[in-house]
């Protein structure tokens, strides 16, 4: 038939009929060599038949995948990392031994320098310096850029730009069409949208038009910092800058000017710092300096009123060994004490008389009185000056780096001013009761004491008040005058905590080439969607490939697997043709145990469409019967396009036909052919257009049942299942029906339709014969030894000669050829 490739085959030389071995009686009837158990899991000789058939398909998507990756690559720039390396200069504090008496504090921990590095302070100025937010279309236009600032009192307007150029004019637009501005070149570019540039014409020698791209500064130093790479180690004093672009030059460029700012910045925070400082300790020294003059002044002023006074410096040794007394000393020390505390007490109910007047309350004012440093009872109102000192300094530094309208300023001065307005004055009061306490608890000692000392002079105890007040005082003053002194000259000779220990170098070539990573992901990609899409194909084509699909989808037992014959990769004619012949025997085996035991075989072979093979599978099946030395009959039923008669050379008319409408006679019909003696075939007859309505007449199965008396085998070649009904009332006459399905040709989804219908007739379906089938892939294993090959021997000559050449036994093989074909 057109398009098939297997032609019946018949053996030169006839095999000896030796009839097969019959089945035990407990034998029910079978599977074919295809009816074993479907493998569990995916089925992979599939998906690798699947991937061999659309090889050409994943080649071409590996292609286009090869040349995508390579076009990606064009668009992808190199890319260059540069490095830098930042020393801190960690544990400076006043504190620390060993470094003498100047020192400035720490200014940030690590993890602070840090953020310092990632912030704005820095990020801006190097934006600005560099023109960062300016992007140009090509490199070569970097150069025209370099003076390009923007306007900060005025709106910048970001977006795409391009500078069209014709002689010595020029017109700004953005890329969406919109006219900027227009002028001559030389002067000022770009002031309606904010820029501040004025290029020179030389720039411009040779462009026609210039594109650019502006962004705000700010965003400009976002994208930075996320570029910024750092990485620091636990306890050391270095951080490792990183940062990648795509000119090297520019990179390098960028990172230096960026730890140049840092270290800017740096000594800047640490000059306000130690300055501060500075500030304050002057404060306090200028404050003691006058309370010391005050008591100069007062012991001054009280020696001059009592000079011409008796005084405890004239008692006489009597009166010494008296003022020397317990009782004396007492006196003096209670009453000295009670002073003091009374002085502490006005002090700071002069303080807190100047809150009251809507002044704040100063903590040098309170830190000089001796009292709060040295009283254990004023550790709380102390702690309140110290958080009060903090919060002042951590109020300051956030403002060196926000703005007061930041949410953690606010919340910082919200909490200083809750400290100065409500805390502080609890605290001063709570001590200042505490003073009252003590005070008058002094005053009842002293009174008691006064009974014993009415004699001494209180002239004494008041000079040694201001002895004493004198002597605190200048103590006092001479702490904080060195330490003022000291803060001067630590504002004079301060160094940044940090300092450049590695500057950035343009690297001679890209720290990392993607391209040919890209590329082959580009292409393992591509082969991978390749594989997808060919499985994808397999598993949405409707057409038989698999022997699965015969067994697990339409139910049908694998009688034998008929090869391919040809093709470029095809074996010798001769091993084809023994394959073949194997093929064969296989499927007459499982035909006839497939009948019932003890009758003959009656069976239509069909298939689902056309050019599936059914014809040329009958007429070898039918051969191979015949070669087995069973009467067979071959009739063919495919009365609308039958081609029997021409393919073993017989009459056409009568046949099938002329025997159903009673024009002719069994014995007109039945011819004898050349191929096998034991084979006759029953051509179809004329073609009538209501020839297929005698297949529904009662004649056919008496046929039937006449020629299985007669004959071992009746064989019966149908129209497809497709073509109408002929296939299925043959089928029902013989009581046996063989499918043909052959791999590439036959829809699965009409043959399960068909079979559909053949399930409500009293039709045996005995399994299914696979034509066009390649012995590679999912069909491996149905393939033959060549070694085991049935042949001839031929007769040994005198005298014989050995029977093995090159350790095989020499051979003579036969090919089968068609009937009536020359041999």
């Amino acid at each position: 038939m057109p398009g098939q490739q297997l032609q019946p085959a018949a053996a030169t030389t006839a095999l000896e009929s030796i009839p097969d071995r019959q089945l035990p009686a407990e034998w029910q009837g079978g599977a074919g060599e295809g009816s074993a158990l479907p493998p569990a899991g995916p089925n992979l000789a599939r998906y690798a038949s699947a991937l061999g058939r659309f090889k050409w398909l994943i080649v071409l998507f590996g292609v286009v995948g090869l040349a995508g990756g390579y076009a990606a690559t064009r668009f992808i720039p190199p890319e260059y990392q540069v490095q830098a390396t930042i020393l801190l200069e960690q544990g400076t504090g006043t504190s620390g031994s060993g470094r003498g008496p100047i020192q400035a504090d720490e200014l940030l921990r690590q993890s602070g320098w840090e953020d310092l590095l990632r912030s704005f302070a820095i990020a801006d100025p190097v934006v600005n310096d560099l023109a960062l937010f300016v992007e140009p279309a090509r490199e070569a236009d970097t150069t025209v850029f370099r003076a390009f600032r923007v306007d900060q009192q005025q709106r910048l307007r970001p977006g795409d730009y391009t500078l069209s150029i014709a002689g010595n004019r020029y017109v700004l637009a953005l890329k969406a069409g919109i006219e900027v501005e227009r002028g001559v070149l030389g002067d000022s570019v770009g002031r309606p949208v904010g820029f501040r540039w004025q290029p020179e014409p030389a720039l411009f020698s040779g462009r026609k038009y210039v594109e650019f791209k502006v962004m705000p500064p700010r965003d400009a130093s976002l994208n930075l910092i996320k570029k910024l790479g750092m990485r620091t180690n636990d306890g050391s004093s270095f951080i490792f800058l990183t940062l990648k672009g795509e000119n090297s030059q520019r990179t390098a460029q960028t990172l230096n000017a960026w730890v140049e700012q840092f270290v800017a910045v740096a000594m800047r925070l640490k000059k306000q710092k130690v300055a501060q400082l500075a500030s304050i300790l002057e404060g306090q020294r200028e404050y003691a300096m006058q309370d010391l003059q005050r008591a100069e002044a007062e012991l001054e002023s009280f020696r001059v009123r009592t000079v011409t006074q008796p005084n405890e410096r004239q008692t006489i040794a009597p009166g010494l060994e008296m003022t020397n007394s317990p009782v004396f000393d007492s006196y003096f020390r209670n009453r000295l004490i009670a002073e003091q505390v009374q002085r502490d007490r006005e002090a700071l109910e002069a303080v807190q008389a100047q809150r009251a007047q809507g002044q704040p309350i100063q903590r040098e004012a309170v830190l000089s009185i001796p009292a709060i440093t040295s009283d254990p009872a004023a550790e709380n109102l102390r702690k309140v000056l110290a958080e009060q000192s903090d919060r002042e300094t951590r109020l300051r530094r956030l403002r060196e780096s926000y703005s007061d309208e930041f949410q953690a300023v606010k919340n910082e001065a919200a909490a200083l001013q809750a400290l100065e307005t409500t805390t502080l004055p609890g605290a001063l009061e709570a001590y200042l009761a505490q003073l009252r306490l003590r005070e008058r608890t002094l005053a009842l000692t002293i009174e008691d004491a006064t009974k014993d000392l009415k004699g001494i002079p209180t002239r004494t105890i008041e000079e040694q008040r201001l002895k004493r007040r004198v002597e605190v005082s200048a103590e006092m003053y001479k702490n904080l005058n060195l330490k003022a002194a000291e803060a001067k000259l630590a504002d004079a000779a301060t160094i940044p905590d940090v300092s450049i220990l590695d500057a950035a170098v343009p690297p001679l070539k890209p720290t990392s080439n993607t391209a040919p990573m890209i590329v082959l992901a580009a292409l393992a990609g591509a082969l991978l969607l390749g594989c997808f899409v060919a499985i994808l194909l397999d598993q949405l084509d409707r057409r038989f490939r698999y022997p699965e699909q015969a067994t697990n989808e339409l139910g049908l037992s694998v009688l034998g697997v008929v090869p391919v014959i040809g093709g470029r990769r095809a074996r010798s004619s001769v091993d084809q043709a023994a394959q073949v012949v194997e093929t064969f025997r296989t499927i007459r085996m499982n035909v006839r145990y497939s009948a019932p035991q003890g009758q003959p075989l009656t069976l239509t072979l069909t298939s689902p469409g056309p050019n599936d093979g059914k014809s040329l599978i009958s007429s070898n099946l039918a051969l191979s019967f015949a070669e087995s030395g069973a009467r067979t009959l071959l009739i063919d039923g495919d009365i609308r396009r039958g081609e029997l008669a021409k393919t073993f050379g017989v009459r056409v008319q009568p046949g099938l036909v002329e025997y159903l409408d009673g024009t002719a006679l069994i014995a007109e019909v039945l011819q004898p052919t050349q191929s096998h003696p034991n084979l006759t075939v029953m051509p179809g007859g004329a073609r009538r257009r209501r020839a297929p309505e005698l297949l529904a007449s009662n004649r056919l199965p008496e046929l039937i049942a006449q020629m299985a008396a007669e004959y071992d085998v009746v064989i019966v070649d149908s129209p497809p299942l497709g073509a109408g009904f002929d296939a299925y009332a043959l089928g029902t006459a013989t009581g046996n029906l063989a499918l043909v399905l052959r791999a590439g040709v036959t829809d699965r989804k009409m043959a399960e339709a068909k079979l559909a219908v053949v399930d409500t007739l009293p039709v045996r379906v005995i399994g299914t014969v696979l034509n066009g089938i390649r012995l590679d892939g999912a069909y491996q294993y149905y393939s033959y030894y060549q070694d085991y090959e049935a042949m001839d021997e031929e007769e040994p000559e005198a005298p014989p000669a050995p029977a093995i050449e090159e350790g095989r036994s020499r051979r003579r093989v036969t090919r089968e050829v068609l009937p009536g074909e020359p041999r």
